[in-house]
């Protein structure tokens, strides 16, 4: 049987990690009043994803750990808020300052929980942040398509309003699991028919 003390320490953990239900993506303006997606929307469908596409493309993975590292992944944005790419582009906080916000509020998760289950959901997380795994990789390339997704899916004609920075999202990352450019190809036509609708032209730079 379980300990008491461990099950009050998982459910004070579960307490905290609600907060990313809390966590509004990209921007407050952007999505709290238009759409609503938050931190825990998005980590739900990665790890559908996850699943979904891992089984389609035959991706030699172990899918346990992939849905794993997708639950976990943003975790520390129950605690940091989403720090997104926006703001760091901007210089409002550098990389730097965001993964080490992000480490301390893991560290507190960590201690929330009992060591075993502690010890295994912060390395999940340090293996998604390394990037080093092909589960990993895997992960933070659906992490970006994911995102496009998402920001597709925005009822609001002023969504556009860092073109450079919204068009070639993801670039970098997509040939970190070249078994996910086809899909990442699909994804990237339905931003460019976004574009469209807006005053900005979609540059051929912008294309994976």
């Amino acid at each position: 049987m379980p300990k008491d003390k461990n099950l009050k320490q998982i459910l004070n953990f579960l307490h905290q990690a609600g907060e990313l239900k809390k966590a509004y993506r990209f921007s407050e303006n952007l999505c709290k009043e238009k759409f609503g997606d938050s931190s825990a929307d998005h980590s739900w469908r990665l790890a559908l994803m996850g699943f979904v596409i891992a089984e389609e493309i035959k991706a030699n993975l172990d899918i346990l750990k992939v849905l794993k590292i997708a639950l976990v992944h943003d975790l520390p944005e129950a605690i940091t808020g989403d720090i997104d790419f926006r703001l760091i582009a901007a210089g409002k906080i550098t990389k730097e300052e965001k993964n080490k916000l992000e480490a301390r509020a893991m560290k507190k998760f960590k201690k929330l929980l009992p060591p075993k289950i502690g010890q295994e959901i912060y390395n999940l997380w340090l293996e998604y942040e390394t990037g080093k795994t092909r589960e990993a990789k895997f992960i933070k390339t659906l992490d970006k398509i994911e995102s496009i997704l998402f920001f597709n899916e925005v009822k609001n004609k002023n969504k556009i309003d860092a073109p450079d920075l919204i068009g070639a999202y993801g670039n970098k990352q997509a040939d970190q699991f070249p078994e996910l450019k086809n899909i990442f190809k699909l994804i990237k036509k339905e931003l460019k028919n976004e574009f469209k609708k807006s005053p900005f032209p979609w540059k051929k730079e912008y294309d994976i």
